[in-house]
């Protein structure tokens, strides 16, 4: 199943999954945050498929793309919904750790400047 949401444009792909309105409204709660996070320009993708060897495994991966680096997060377990929400923490995680590699290198820059001058 591939869906679009237009209101907060990301793409979200369930393979072989009945039930899935549960695992929108919390992917839908998850791009919001990150968007709200880091800008509204960036991109998020989000596949849910079950692993080819045992079907009660999942694959849940997220990818997030507009920001200086590419961050991919991929895990794997049996509950569909707690698998995406330990993908969320760790893109947030990811992200915030990016953000703040940001921050602080452009500090180091800004107090080189002044004592130069």
């Amino acid at each position: 199943m591939d869906l679009f949401s237009q209101d907060l444009m990301y793409e979200f792909h369930a393979r072989d999954l009945t039930q899935t309105e549960a695992l929108k409204q919390y992917a839908d709660h998850a791009v919001k945050e990150i968007k709200s996070t880091y800008g509204w320009d960036t991109d998020v993708q989000i596949n849910i498929e079950p692993e080819a060897k045992d079907k009660h495994l999942f694959s849940v991966s997220m990818s997030v793309f507009g920001l200086n680096e590419p961050v991919i997060v991929k895990k794997d377990g049996k509950q569909v919904l707690s698998v995406l929400r330990k993908v969320r923490k760790a893109v947030m995680r990811q992200i915030h750790r990016l953000s703040e590699k940001r921050v602080s290198h452009r500090r180091k820059f800004l107090l080189k400047e002044q004592i130069a001058s």
